[in-house]
């Protein structure tokens, strides 16, 4: 079972192929993980993408491939792997917003 902090919002996946997506939401970042139908159980996967939310009151999001975290679309195979990975990615989002907060300042008194 994966964990259940920051987690934005479960739908059916929006593909209309089936499946499922969880969004979780750290500040202005998060990731989309979703999971779609497998003939075989051995074949379930997630995957996941770094994205940057658009609107702090919505849930509507653009892919983002420019973080150190992940430049492109991440699979993981075990629900074990992606609790691992999505506890560092909340640590990695909260220190890129406090950084992201730092920059206009720094621009400022430039």
């Amino acid at each position: 079972m994966l964990i259940q902090d920051n987690l934005a919002l479960t739908r059916s996946n929006t593909s209309g192929q089936g499946g499922v997506e969880l969004l979780y939401r750290v500040k202005n970042y998060g990731l989309s993980a979703t999971s779609r139908p497998q003939e075989e159980i051995s074949m379930i996967h997630w995957e996941v993408e770094i994205i940057k939310f658009i609107n702090p009151e919505t849930t509507e999001f653009e892919i983002c491939h420019t973080t150190e975290l992940a430049n492109k679309t991440l699979k993981f195979y075990t629900d074990k792997s992606l609790n691992e990975f999505l506890q560092k990615a909340f640590q990695y989002f909260e220190e890129l917003d406090s950084l992201e907060k730092m920059l206009p300042n720094e621009a400022q008194s430039s």
